[in-house]
């Protein structure tokens, strides 16, 4: 079988597809050729999380690597951040996560990061492709070494060096969702007993028997929120399936959106660097921007994904960024996802200011959001975007990322799903009445 024709699985972000009918151990072997071909990397870390292919994937990647003169080091199981800092922190080339994120567990991928933890970007992905269907790789071998490295203790130890709890109180419930992020319940239990940690749905299983890993649907969140209330707990965390997105409940159980909390690391994080740039994607709310402008922040708008947001940061030098899908970036882990450091700010600050989580949320909470809608679509976007277009004659319209609407106390993004015949709506407007009916009409054009 040949998988050069499958550019589906070679993504914006990543390489992601089901295994093994798309990523099959062939397909990961040529890839690591590529790799070398394209980079020639000296030093390759290769992580993974729990998903069954996941050891076979590392093992036919480390053979490819190891084979062409690579060093491999084996960082076992870690979280994508976890990789991330590899990549920043130490002599590696190159970082590999084998995850597929929050997908189901048939699917596999990998994410790549390179020179200081620099995302491979999708124009680079499109090279790899091109390499690995049209290529014929030498048969001769130059055999590097495998050595083995567990990162947690070093994980843990940047945590305990770069914040204060002492005599907090706190008390916070974890879900990992059964999948990777359960490594990041020691990072929190380091704190003990200055913070309490409760934990659900805390053994590895890579089914997911309780939920999906994926906190940006609030659907996922009912239990979080449920022990959050029954613990009387101050917050909850949710992380995704690699535990590079952290989703967000307050003390009584709601779930806070990610630009609400972005508006607090925001505040955090200007005050350590006034005047500083900050990176968010092109769906967040204006109250975000208004909090980073009244701040004295620089605030910069991004296309959504995670490559671009790193990308964009590096090149305006941001020390944050902030994605809706609760991806935070920060400058001080290398440009890309801190794990669980936006949980530990928001902690700092609940700790130093001596508010409730849902109080600060209302300090900066101005708008009325639709939330994400999705819907699946008969026709192409640009049809779609067209008829948005004679419908709202006389509006502002963007096209950085899909259609953007700038209306009079209200805006809306529509854009494609990058995998999916479905078009997300992102709306926001000035009250509930008009956030409504803005919404009614937009839905009435992409769904007819």
């Amino acid at each position: 079988m040949t998988f050069a024709h499958l550019k589906t699985i070679y993504r914006d972000f990543d390489i992601r597809g089901k295994y093994p009918e798309e990523i099959n151990d062939d397909e990961i072997y040529k890839i690591g050729k590529a790799l070398i071909k394209y980079f020639s990397p000296k030093k390759v870390a290769i992580g993974r999380d729990i998903r069954p292919s996941a050891d076979v994937l590392f093992s036919v990647m480390a053979k490819s690597l190891t084979e062409g003169g690579v060093e491999v080091v084996d960082l076992g199981l870690c979280t994508t951040p976890m990789s991330y800092f590899i990549c920043g922190s130490t002599d590696v080339d190159m970082t590999i996560m084998i995850t597929a994120s929050h997908m189901p567990s048939e699917y596999n991928g990998l994410k790549i990061t390179v020179e200081d933890a620099k995302p491979v970007t999708g124009d680079v992905l499109q090279k790899i492709r091109e390499i690995v269907g049209t290529h014929t790789f030498s048969e001769e071998t130059t055999h590097g070494n495998i050595v083995t490295h567990s990162l947690q203790a070093d994980w843990i130890k940047k945590f305990k060096e770069n914040h204060n709890l002492s005599n907090s109180n706190l008390s916070v419930v974890i879900d990992p969702a059964n999948m990777i992020g359960v490594l990041e319940i020691d990072t929190f239990k380091a704190f003990e007993p200055d913070i309490k940690v409760y934990t659900i749905f805390d053994q590895f299983d890579h089914t997911c028997p309780n939920h999906e890993a994926n906190p940006v649907k609030h659907d996922t969140l009912c239990e979080l929120s449920n022990t959050v209330k029954e613990k009387g707990a101050d917050l909850g965390i949710g992380f995704d399936g690699d535990a590079d997105r952290v989703g967000f409940v307050d003390e009584l159980g709601q779930p806070v959106a990610s630009d609400m909390i972005g508006c607090l690391l925001a505040r955090y994080m200007l005050k350590k660097y006034p005047g500083a740039t900050v990176v968010c994607d092109i769906r967040s709310s204006k109250a975000l921007s208004e909090e980073i402008e009244k701040l004295g922040g620089k605030v910069v708008r991004e296309k959504v994904g995670h490559t671009h947001i790193r990308t964009r940061m590096r090149k305006e030098d941001a020390i944050l960024g902030i994605e809706l899908s609760g991806h935070f970036f920060f400058k001080e882990t290398y440009f890309s996802e801190g794990g669980s450091l936006p949980a530990f700010i928001i902690m700092e600050i609940i700790h130093t200011e001596k508010k409730k989580l849902s109080e600060l949320v209302a300090e900066v909470r101005k708008y009325h959001q639709s939330g994400e809608i999705n819907s699946t679509i008969t026709k192409t976007p640009e049809e779609i975007y067209d008829e948005l277009k004679t419908q709202f004659q006389g509006e502002v319209f963007d096209f950085m990322d899909g259609l953007t609407i700038n209306g009079e106390g209200w805006w809306c993004n529509v854009r494609p799903s990058a995998n999916d015949p479905v078009m997300r709506l992102n709306l926001e407007a000035n009250n509930k009445e008009l956030m409504e009916e803005k919404k009614e009409q937009i839905l009435k054009i992409i769904r007819s």
